[in-house]
């Protein structure tokens, strides 16, 4: 026999959390191991990202996962754009701030 901290919603199959600050809590716990599977680079097949009141349940709320999403490497575009041109633009635009100590009209 399997145990379960929170009751089973019986139309869903969901683990039926009573409140919403255990809803908070599990959804922390499984950003932690989602944090914790990058960086041991491991594979984490936890995917919880919201939570959502149920009307079978009798006031419970269950936890929805995020479909898993395929990432496609893609070459990038040229761009006809320099470096440098970006960094003349941030140096005029700082400019127009003033420099620390200045006074500025």
């Amino acid at each position: 026999m399997s145990y379960h901290r929170f009751p089973i919603c019986k139309t869903s199959g969901k683990v039926r959390f009573g409140e919403r600050k255990d809803i908070k809590l599990a959804l922390r716990q499984a950003n932690r191991n989602r944090s914790q599977a990058l960086l041991n680079e491991v594979p984490c097949s936890r995917r919880e990202i919201r939570a959502y009141h149920c009307s079978d349940c009798n006031g419970g709320w269950h936890l929805t996962a995020s479909p898993e999403c395929v990432i496609r490497l893609v070459p990038a575009a040229r761009s006809e754009h320099t470096h440098a041109t970006a960094a003349g633009a941030i140096r005029r635009t700082g400019a127009d701030f003033g420099r620390i100590g200045s006074k500025v009209a």
